[in-house]
């Protein structure tokens, strides 16, 4: 299988810096690490990168897989603890507080046919079908507060964050929109977040952070619903080189031009089945000379 794959991030305009990270390869694995640090923490853009850079080094015991959905779960816990304390033993090098890795970290890769994706925090992944329609899955938590990695380190943060969400056995909202409507489930606040995409249907894969969900008209103060974005982001037409780079800035180009524009850091990566769209839109036959 020919796959394409590309990974971009870019600043919110109501941020100074930059919080999201994002990192693409194709060793061990294709994949795409995104994180996104937490705007109410100093120096979180470092720990959403340590963050990242860790999951790039264990990314290899991610792709071993697992036999079912239980063990899946097991190993999902499993190595979100590794990571964060490996981060948090740099974190300490450098004389910091472990409270800069409070940041989200999304990994997903490609193994096989099959894009599998693990999700520490909230964010999204979008699909595009071979008949060009696509469907979203957004996770989002209660108070607009994800529970990061970096609360398995404090045992107390960890309790002062439950009693902060009110109802831990709710707390994540997972939203999933298509082109016949939308469906809310509830999880609690803990529950591991996977998923899997068969690129033989859904030759288009795009992860993302939430900001995808910070484009905002600034005249009707309205936020553009995650779908459309999606939509516009993966109507790809060219798959060489930084093709999700320049695909983002054209699309916030545009948008800008409307008078919307990202309120939040934008990360997105995406894997594209090269041979599946090759099959389902042929070049167009070259003319012939009279």
């Amino acid at each position: 299988m020919r796959l394409a794959l590309d990974a971009y991030y870019t600043i919110g305009k109501s941020h100074l810096y930059c919080q999201d990270y994002a990192s693409r390869g194709i060793e061990p694995v294709p994949y795409v690490i995104l994180a996104d640090g937490c705007s109410a923490v100093p120096d979180s853009d470092l720990g959403a990168r340590l963050l990242a850079l860790n999951a790039r080094c264990l990314l290899g015991q991610f792709a071993r897989g697992a036999a079912d959905q239980t063990q899946q779960a097991s190993q999902h816990e499993r190595l979100g603890r590794r990571i964060v304390r490996r981060a948090a033993r740099q974190v300490r090098d450098l004389g910091l507080d472990t409270t800069v890795l409070d940041a989200t970290l999304l990994i997903a890769w490609c193994q096989g046919a099959t894009v599998y994706a693990h999700f520490y925090g909230d964010g999204c992944i979008a699909a595009r079908r071979a008949d060009g329609t696509v469907v979203v899955i957004e996770i989002e938590y209660a108070e607009n507060a994800p529970y990061y990695l970096s609360y398995r380190l404090d045992p107390e943060r960890g309790a002062l964050y439950q009693v902060a969400i009110d109802d831990p056995a709710t707390a994540q909202r997972i939203h999933c929109w298509s082109e016949t409507g939308v469906t809310i489930r509830r999880e609690p606040f803990d529950a591991p977040m996977l998923f899997s995409f068969e690129l033989a249907e859904f030759p288009r894969v795009l992860i993302a952070t939430d900001g995808l969900h910070s484009l905002v008209n600034l005249t009707t103060r309205e936020r553009l619903d995650s779908l459309a974005v999606a939509r516009e982001i993966l109507d790809l037409r060219h798959f060489d080189g930084v093709f999700l780079q320049r695909r983002l800035g054209e699309v916030l180009a545009r948008y800008r031009q409307q008078g919307v524009l990202n309120v939040d850091d934008i990360g997105v990566g995406a894997f594209i089945d090269l041979e599946k769209e090759a099959d389902t839109n042929p070049p167009l036959p070259r003319e012939e000379p009279l």
